[in-house]
């Protein structure tokens, strides 16, 4: 769901029916969540990565994006999910081994990170998880037990 021409990607059928580019990284965690009936909202294998191809290609500043904000981000996956799905996902990965510190403990090496944006409603009803790149092959370990 990031601009095709900064990480490669294939298009999957969303349940709508569809056509959704989905990083190839992420490919088997969007499939494993859509097998557990979560909706994905967005999502990026690399998010520094990313942010940074797309100031390349840009015509005019992002808004955003600066080069604390790459570097910050570089190595970093993120899934955009509505945000009870965000909880729920993130209640199921607190009683698996291999994800429980992780989701559980801020700041610790390893550790996701959930973000909900302040909307002029409140909170906006899509939650961003971020979490370290190299734990996608181990969260679809965990996905498919599931």
């Amino acid at each position: 769901m990031t601009d095709p021409l900064i990480h490669t990607h294939e298009t999957l059928t969303a349940r709508d029916g569809a056509p959704v580019e989905i990083d190839t990284e992420m490919v088997p965690v969007v499939r494993e969540l859509w097998r557990l009936n979560y909706t994905t909202l967005a999502c990026c294998q690399d998010v520094g990565e990313a942010t940074a191809g797309v100031r390349e290609q840009a015509a005019k500043p992002l808004g955003y994006g600066a080069d604390g904000f790459i570097a910050y981000h570089r190595g970093w996956a993120l899934l955009k999910l509505p945000f009870l799905d965000a909880m729920r996902l993130v209640a199921v990965l607190s009683r698996e081994p291999a994800f429980a510190d992780r989701v559980r403990h801020r700041w610790r090496p390893g550790s996701w990170r959930m973000n909900v944006p302040l909307v002029p409603e409140g909170l906006d009803e899509a939650a961003l998880l971020h979490f370290p790149r190299e734990q996608l092959l181990e969260l679809v370990e965990v996905l498919e037990q599931q």
